[in-house]
């Protein structure tokens, strides 16, 4: 009973740790920048190796997807950490929450797939460029989402910096009115 006392104590100061350490450095707003980066860079990379018949497109694709891979995993570790509790009941942060979720398990896939390509020396098929395209698509609307939340509506910007964004404090935003 004591070390499972013991073990929950850790488990909840080790997340309480990493919880501050994601929000005090913004963490995950620095590694979205990575996936929403290199997941379209990938797609266009392929395109294009297609259309123009360059290998070496086709090869940036692969290694741009395969760090996107990597790098989006701690992206959505990251979210769920950073997930603040005036995000509860946020219709936008629950999709981005579990649309950035589900992007981990998509580019999973698509690497997978992609590098079944690249070990066989082929061009990816018209099906393979769809799917990608709409993961891009999938990464676009997650990022809307996610800076709609952080920035709000940037239309007015003395109105975004005057009000917190969709029921954000400022105190969250540690900006001042």
């Amino acid at each position: 009973m004591f070390l499972f006392a013991l073990h929950s104590f850790l488990a909840a100061s080790v997340y309480e740790a990493l919880h501050q350490f994601v929000s005090a450095y913004k963490i995950h707003p620095i590694l979205v920048n990575f996936t929403a980066a290199l997941v379209p860079v990938s797609v266009g990379s392929d395109i294009l190796g297609r259309v123009l018949d360059k290998q070496t497109l086709r090869d940036t694709d692969w290694w741009t997807l395969c760090f996107a891979a990597v790098i989006t995993p701690f992206t959505a570790i990251a979210g769920w950490l950073f997930w603040m509790k005036d995000d509860i009941g946020v219709t936008g942060m629950t999709i981005h929450k579990w649309l950035g979720t589900a992007l981990v398990v998509l580019l999973v896939g698509l690497v997978l797939w992609r590098w079944w390509c690249f070990k066989n020396n082929c061009r990816p098929t018209v099906v393979y460029l769809l799917v990608a395209l709409a993961v891009v698509g999938a990464v676009v609307y997650q990022g809307h989402l996610g800076g709609d939340q952080s920035f709000g509506t940037m239309s007015d910007t003395s109105a975004a910096r005057s009000s917190p964004p969709l029921g954000r404090t400022n105190s969250h935003n540690n900006e001042s009115p």
